[in-house]
């Protein structure tokens, strides 16, 4: 795949967790929304798959600008 179209779906994929992620924290923590434990322990769960994917999506951009010839900052 080219370095171009890997480096916009490495900055799509990072914008989209970090929106959900900041989602997700203001349910688990913003609001006292009484839910139960199972959605609590799930959307911490997601959570972390969520960094996770956020690392990975860092890692594949930083890649695309290497063989771009750009300098990663």
């Amino acid at each position: 795949m080219k370095p171009a179209i890997l480096l916009s779906i490495a900055h799509w994929v990072m914008g989209i967790t970090f929106s959900f992620s900041i989602l997700i924290l203001y349910i688990i923590y913003g609001r006292d929304l009484g839910l139960n434990i199972f959605t609590l322990v799930s959307l911490h769960i997601l959570f972390v798959l969520l960094a996770v994917l956020f690392k990975i999506s860092y890692v594949v951009r930083l890649a695309a600008l290497k063989q771009m010839g750009r300098a990663a900052h």
